[in-house]
């Protein structure tokens, strides 16, 4: 029943006007592979300093056969949408124009709705070197990749005008009806209570065994939903974490179990660390008060002169340029700075210089143990019951340093690179596409993990 359910969806799907993204006759794969697992949330403190009790088997290996970073500073601010967008263009938020997960500028316009859409990415990305040198790529929930010029893609996209939850029939209008049709056929609907990552691994091991892509990026996330719920290094982010581990175990089969093993590269990153947050903060409420914002009974923002999009570590304020409401956002925001809920404050061109949303007119970083949220009702400060975590802070605060391993036929083992910055990944990624473009990225890839280095 559930096969039948999903054929008929696909031949629908090919008579809706605006889902259609086309159909792909790409060449044939090439012998080199790169399989690129993403972990979200995966500060690098896991592997160089991990917590007691944790067993992550697969990716001790990976590191001790291959190369490693001790930590990659990332973007700001570090969500997850602008770091993977930077991990696969190998360019700032700036160049790449990910600036945030939120992609409305309009206060009170679409609160909800985030970059999902592989057209507002501004500069070349690894599918599309993939595609100008006639090879394969394959996705599973790699942000910002709806209807991008993937052969295999399995977007990661929701309804915004319901929770950010996956639901296969809405995220199908966004596929290629042939992969809907593959998937439904060789894996069926998800169970209602099944887990999404593991969900998300076996579609990658499908188009893995099937296809042999020359690219596959896979993105994992519930690490980061238990770091948020519980707190980075908690006894429910160990266990994701080990699950996720098991997770990049079976993905390694099955570039084994293909025959890929002696041709296939493995890097598994991540877009950020966690901190620990013991309160929330609503800014919007003073913003309200100062008459810059208007909310509705529940504390939503309906609109105002000004907008922000919270980062819960941080929050942007725009405005139109040619307006100046510099005075009365530092104004209303007083109270944040004598309670000593604000790290840190920036100008537009400190963002810019930090290759951050160049719309933002300012931002504000919450100080250890603060996390923003959007809500605008209540109490300005709202101390919690237990430790959560969250992210969007600096990436160079102590905790956000986010991974990157590498292993494979190609890697050299046993490389500690120390510390690098998340605009190197996208071009060593390239390169081991068997790919050199000096244009990609804005500085050149790592080759000192490489066997050849002239790779």
């Amino acid at each position: 029943m559930k096969k039948t359910v999903l054929i008929i969806l696909a031949a629908a799907s090919l008579l809706v006007g605006g889902v259609w993204i086309g159909l792909n006759t790409p060449g044939q794969a090439r012998g080199r592979h790169v399989l690129v697992i993403s972990i979200d949330g995966m500060g690098s403190s896991y592997y160089m300093n991990p917590p007691p009790g944790l067993a992550i088997p697969n990716i001790r290996s990976l590191i001790e056969h291959g190369s490693y970073a001790e930590a990659v500073e990332g973007v700001y601010p570090a969500v997850t949408y602008p770091s993977h967008t930077t991990l696969v263009t190998g360019r700032m938020p700036a160049e790449h124009g990910i600036y945030t997960n939120l992609s409305s500028r309009q206060a009170g316009k679409d609160p909800a709705a985030w970059f999902w859409f592989a057209r507002d990415i501004r500069v070349p990305t690894l599918w599309d070197e993939a595609r100008s040198h006639q090879l394969t790529t394959a996705s599973v929930a790699w942000p910002v990749t709806a209807r991008a010029p993937i052969d295999w893609d399995v977007p990661e996209i929701w309804d915004a005008s319901k929770a950010a939850a996956p639901e296969p029939f809405y995220v199908a209008r966004f596929m290629n009806p042939f992969v809907t049709l593959e998937v439904g056929l060789s894996l069926g609907l998800p169970g209602r209570n099944s887990e999404d990552d593991g969900n998300r691994t076996r579609i990658a091991e499908e188009f893995v065994m099937r296809h042999h892509p020359s690219l596959t990026l896979v993105h994992l996330e519930a690490l980061d939903l238990a770091e948020h719920d519980r707190g980075p290094g908690s006894a429910q982010a160990i266990a994701a974490l080990e699950r996720d581990d098991v997770h990049l175990g079976e993905m390694l089969a099955a570039v084994r179990d293909a025959g890929m093993e002696s041709s296939t590269d493995v890097f598994v990153l991540s877009d950020h660390g966690f901190l620990p947050v013991r309160r929330d903060v609503q800014p919007n409420q003073l913003l309200a008060k100062a008459g810059l914002l208007t909310i509705d009974s529940r504390g939503r923002v309906t609109g105002g002169k000004i907008t922000t999009v919270i980062n819960e570590g941080s929050f942007f304020v725009y405005w139109p340029d040619g307006e100046d409401f510099a005075a009365q956002v530092e104004s209303a925001l007083k109270p944040l700075r004598d309670q000593g809920l604000i790290y840190a404050e920036f100008d537009r061109q400190a963002l810019k210089r930090m290759g951050a949303d160049p719309q933002a007119q300012l931002a504000f970083e919450a100080a250890d143990g603060a996390r923003f949220v959007a809500d605008a009702r209540g109490s300005l400060v709202r101390e919690l019951s237990y430790t959560n975590g969250d992210h969007g802070y600096l990436p160079s605060r102590p905790g956000l340093q986010a991974s990157f391993i590498a292993c494979g036929p190609d890697i050299r083992a046993g490389i500690d690179v120390g510390g690098i910055a998340m605009t190197q990944v996208g071009p060593i990624l390239l390169e081991a596409m068997g790919i050199h473009d000096p244009s990609f990225g804005d500085r050149p890839p790592l080759d000192s993990i490489f066997k050849n280095q002239a790779h």
